[in-house]
Parts: C-alpha cells; structure tokens; sequence
C-alpha cells in the first residue's frame, strides 16, 4: 500500500471534520421578533444568544486543533491495516457527535450535567485520537521516521485536552464558571509541553497547509 492509499484516508477524515464544523453553527439561530418589536428587544434577543456563540467558539478551535494534530500524525502514518481504519471511524464519530453536546451546552449552560456531558464528549475526543496515534505511530510497521521522543511528545500534546476536561468535571461541581475556563490552562499547559519537548522531539508545529 503506498501513500496515496493513506491520502484517501486522510481526504474522508477531512471531509467528516468540514461536516462536523459547519454543523456546529446550525445552532446559531437568527433571533425571531414579533412585529412591532422595538430595538431592545432585539438586543435582549441577541444577548440570549451569547451562551451559544461561547460554545460554539470554544468547539470550534478544539475541534480544529483535533484537525491540525490529525495531519500531523498522518504524515508520519504511511501504511494502514483495518485496525487503523476502525481507529480512525471511531476518532471520526466523536468528532461528529460534538454538535449536540455543543447545543446543549448553549441551551443549558447554567446546569453542570450540560458541562459534564460536554466535556466527557470532549475528553472523548482526545482519547480516540490518543488511541489512534499510538497504534498507528507503534510497532506494527504503519508509520515512519517516528522517533521515542516524538511518539512521547504527540502522546503528551493530544493527552493535554481530556485530561484537563475531565479535570473540569468535579471543578464545575464547585464552581460552574471557573469550569468553563478550563481551556485557559489547557493552553497554557500546551505551550509548556511545546517549550519543554518539541525541540528534542525535533517536530515542526507551524500549521499545516
């Protein structure tokens, strides 16, 4: 099998996280106004909406660095067996199962089972692209170039968001609103495992094109 049996894989996944995105905006409603509505109730109208816009902001850029880590990964994976493929599909159906939680979350965003079930989806997520990546980077011939010290350092990079959502989950037990900033020190926690690990793992993080 040679690299553009892999393309093949990577265009579907592709396709399934432009999907998945576009889907995330569905919920975004233009608000409606009965007749005679002044200009407060417009306002009042677009305020309602802000929980939602939030969500949708917060899904969208960790969904996206999902897709930035996935071509990553999928440079170094030249080969593929029908493990990797099942890999992926499910990587893929947590990906296209985040709009709802997401919806949820700009509905209910004052009740802590929406933020449960939001960052267990989420914490998903990262977990089934662990999963994937250390198959697909392990000792079973589908990757190349891939170093002990890259395997660990991608391993740490796509562990950093589900730890830190599930983390968030008995935080927002005690404090629903401190729960939401949890992408805050998941950042944070990134740029520290890029500082620390990326030059000796040797990897090139600009974005890929």
């Amino acid at each position: 099998m040679d690299r553009r049996t892999v393309d093949r894989v990577v265009q579907f996944s592709d396709g399934v996280f432009t999907v998945a995105l576009t889907l995330l905006v569905v919920d975004l409603a233009v608000p409606s106004l009965a007749p005679g509505s002044t200009e407060r109730d417009l306002q009042q109208a677009l305020q309602a909406q802000v929980p939602n816009v939030l969500a949708f902001l917060l899904t969208f850029w960790v969904v996206a660095l999902y897709w930035l880590t996935h071509h990553r990964h999928f440079r170094l994976i030249h080969r593929y067996d029908s493990r990797l493929l099942v890999l992926n599909l499910v990587f893929l159906m947590t990906i296209v199962f985040i709009p709802w939680p997401t919806a949820v979350l700009g509905h209910y965003g004052d009740y802590v089972t929406a933020w449960v079930v939001y960052a267990i989806s989420m914490a998903a997520i990262g977990l089934a692209a662990t999963v994937l990546w250390l198959y697909g980077s392990g000792d079973h011939g589908l990757a190349d170039g891939v170093t002990s010290d890259l395997r660990r350092f991608y391993t740490a990079r796509t562990l950093i968001q589900p730890t830190f959502f599930v983390l968030s989950i008995p935080v927002a037990m005690a404090s629903l609103s401190l729960a939401e900033f949890c992408f805050v020190p998941m950042v944070a926690a990134m740029f520290v495992v890029n500082r620390l690990y990326g030059r000796r793992a040797a990897v090139d993080l600009r974005p890929v094109v």
